[in-house]
């Protein structure tokens, strides 16, 4: 009888200090959270040699003979480059799904990348540290497929949880931050993520904020050692049960992250954050690099319900989540086998 081999790997939400993790800076903090939405990839054996890709989300396939000919590009390169890296027999169906929505801003590519990862070096036998899995994820991108990426969002996914994150990239040190009960039910009863309709695609932003930074430009400087400071705000808040003050570090990064580059917020999304806050949100910013995606609100206690409500009603392109948190048994990378 033969082996399906499945993996999931949560998302990253609420990234404070991005931008700290990536290569423009020998050194960094980041505090972000992994979210119960996840990216599954299952592995099914198929007779005939090769590779078979297929993913859902973007209702997309592709049959690769030979490893030697494949091209790390389109829509299934991370796929093509998870393979590439470990070295992985032929004989095998990939099969994709994630319950992020597309181009989120959520970190769901470092997500696909840590759970193909899992599920194929399960599939050798090999074995490896959560933090040894995300290192080689995000290898995937900057090698690979030669993109523009951080290190803090396979991190999340590798490792779940709450994690405060101390880059020298690419190396990086991973302190799981050991929130009380009370301060992950006011979270989770104050927490929501929003996509905006409107999809997020990072590489281009980063390339825009890059030319920004090398063009030395003062207001992006500024923001740049700003956003070195939020990551510590918001870990302090978290240890001392604070929501308020969580939510103004991510207000905070908010303001430094719009100091980047003009396009990194739109008026739908100023608009968003207005109604937001006008029924009871605290702390709003975007996800990842902005330009789109999704957006994390932290709204007073008992108003979330009511943020909820003016979002669905005033913004009906958009969809709104009760963001839980990827805390506790099973966290993080999971991969587990089944018999066909």
């Amino acid at each position: 009888m033969s082996q399906i081999i499945m993996a999931r790997a949560p998302v990253r939400n609420a990234d404070l200090g991005g931008w700290r993790d990536t290569r423009l800076f020998a050194s960094g903090k980041v505090l972000n959270m992994a979210i119960r939405m996840y990216t599954y990839v299952s592995l099914v054996p198929q007779p005939g040699g090769g590779f078979r890709l297929e993913s859902h989300d973007i209702a997309e396939s592709e049959y690769i003979r030979n490893l030697r000919t494949m091209e790390y590009a389109g829509a299934l390169g991370l796929l093509k480059a998870a393979i590439g890296s470990s070295r992985t027999r032929g004989g095998l169906k990939l099969i994709v799904r994630s319950e992020a929505p597309p181009a989120s801003g959520l970190g769901s590519s470092a997500a696909l990348a840590v759970a193909t990862l899992g599920a194929l070096y399960r599939r050798q036998g090999r074995h490896f540290l959560p933090s040894q899995i995300a290192a080689q994820a995000q290898r995937l991108e900057t090698e690979f497929l030669r993109l523009e990426c951080g290190v803090q969002d396979q991190l999340a996914s590798a490792f779940g949880g709450i994690n405060f994150i101390e880059v020298n990239y690419p190396n990086a040190r991973v302190t799981p931050v050991p929130i009380s009960d009370a301060m992950l039910c006011d979270l989770e009863t104050s927490m929501l993520v929003v996509y905006t309709g409107k999809s997020h695609f990072s590489s281009n932003t980063h390339k825009t904020v890059i030319a920004n930074f090398q063009a030395r430009l003062p207001r992006v400087l500024r923001a740049f050692d700003g956003l070195d400071t939020t990551a510590e705000m918001g870990l302090e808040a978290l240890m001392a049960e604070d929501l308020r003050r969580y939510a103004e570090a991510l207000n905070v990064n908010w303001r430094y992250q719009k100091d980047l580059d003009a396009t990194i917020t739109t008026p739908r999304v100023n608009d968003l954050e207005r109604e937001a806050r006008k029924n009871g949100c605290l702390g709003f910013k975007l996800n990842g690099a902005g330009a789109g995606g999704t957006a994390v609100l932290i709204c007073a206690r008992n108003t979330q319900r009511k943020v909820l409500a003016a979002i669905e009603k005033t913004f009906p392109e958009m969809q709104a989540y009760r963001a839980k948190i990827d805390i506790g048994r099973c966290q993080g990378l999971q991969v587990w086998a089944e018999r066909e």
